[in-house]
Parts: C-alpha cells; sequence; structure tokens
C-alpha cells in the first residue's frame, strides 16, 4: 500500500506544479494583455506533449516536466515582446538551436552546458533551465550574464512565474505616465525573497 500511496503523492504533486504553471503563466499574461499590450503578444500555440518529446529526443538529458508544461502553454513569444517584458522568450525549436552556442560561451562550464537550454534573455544575459538524466518536475534557473560565470537566480520555473505574477498584481510591476512598464524595486525585492528565499543572486529583469 505505501508503494501506491507514494504514486499517487508523486502524481498529486505533479498535477500541482503542472497546474500552477499554467495558470501562473495565464494570469501573467493576463495582466499584460490589459495594462500593456503592447508588449503582450503570444501568437504561437502551445506544443503537445508528443511534439515536444519528438523535438527533444536527441538532447542528452531530459527537460524538467514544469518546462515541458511551459511550452504546452505557448511556444515562445515575438521577440521584443511579452512574457515577462523586455524578455525573449524564445521557440523550444529556437532555445535547441542555441546549445553549441553556449558550450562556446563558457569554456570553464562544459558540462553544465551540455545539459542546459536557454529559455529567456535580454541583451546579453541569458536565463536557462538545467536537465538531468531522469525527467524531473522542476529545476533551478540559472543566468549567465555576459562576461560572467552563470549563478542561479530562481529555485524553479515555477517560483519564477509566481514571483512574477505578484510583481504584477502587488505593483511592483506597473505601467508608468508615460506607458512604459516600470519597477519598484523595494517590492519587487520584497517579492523575490518570498518566492525565493535561498537565493542571493537576484536578477536584474531590465524593468525600469
Amino acid at each position: 500500500m505505501r508503494f501506491y500511496h507514494g504514486s499517487y503523492a508523486a502524481i498529486a504533486y505533479f498535477q500541482i506544479i503542472m497546474s500552477l504553471v499554467r495558470t501562473t503563466s495565464e494570469r501573467v499574461e493576463k495582466w499584460l494583455k490589459l495594462n500593456q499590450p503592447s508588449v503582450a503578444s503570444f501568437p504561437y500555440p502551445g506544443l503537445t506533449s508528443q511534439e515536444i518529446q519528438d523535438l527533444t529526443k536527441n538532447l542528452p538529458f531530459k527537460l524538467p516536466k514544469e518546462v515541458q508544461e511551459l511550452y504546452q502553454w505557448h511556444n515562445g513569444t515575438r521577440h521584443g515582446h511579452g512574457f515577462f517584458p523586455f524578455h525573449v522568450f524564445y521557440s523550444l525549436e529556437e532555445c535547441l538551436g542555441f546549445n553549441q552556442s553556449i558550450v562556446d560561451y563558457w569554456d570553464d562550464a562544459q558540462s553544465m552546458s551540455l545539459h542546459s537550454l536557454i529559455l529567456f534573455s535580454i541583451d546579453k544575459s541569458f536565463f536557462f533551465t538545467v536537465g538531468s538524466c531522469e525527467e524531473k518536475e522542476s529545476s533551478s534557473i540559472w543566468v549567465m550574464h555576459m562576461g560572467n560565470e552563470p549563478v542561479v537566480c530562481f529555485q524553479s520555473l515555477t517560483h519564477l512565474l509566481l514571483m512574477m505574477a505578484e510583481c504584477y498584481k502587488t505593483g511592483a510591476y506597473y505601467v508608468n505616465d508615460k506607458g512604459y512598464l516600470e519597477e519598484d524595486t523595494a517590492k519587487s525585492t520584497l517579492v523575490f525573497k518570498i518566492y525565493n528565499p535561498d537565493i542571493q543572486n537576484r536578477p536584474d529583469l531590465g524593468i525600469y
């Protein structure tokens, strides 16, 4: 009975994580469309589970399930448009094309590079997830600023999404009188600490 109980618990946990990824992404999308429609562009439909498996079958690692769920929601945004403002949310096809480039950037981190996938970028900063041989529910999100070593910046993609949604809700991210998105760093820092209490490397998300 313990085996079955554990199996049901694992399935329930997975369903909660997946629900959070989708519902939180939809909250962010809704806020952007209502308040900052100029950057809210989500024209690319999500991929099916089979399409994701086919695209990633040659990777030397498995994508975290939360990342797969993100791509089942939408397969990226138009460059220069939403998800979190001013960042590119790449399609899975684009992400897969970056793998070799990552190795070129990180001379001292090739073993990590071979198991990572860039999800977002802004200017010369890249946010990526790290996979593993076995499919896991989640993974920490790392950031690499050009010329610096990569560091962990979010506990997981789910934590990143929850933080973003809360920042919009509480006014930590807001639209100024000129129609541009700005950040109240005092508020956003508090939200970041709530959802990522063990992370010391709070990234600059490029919201000014």
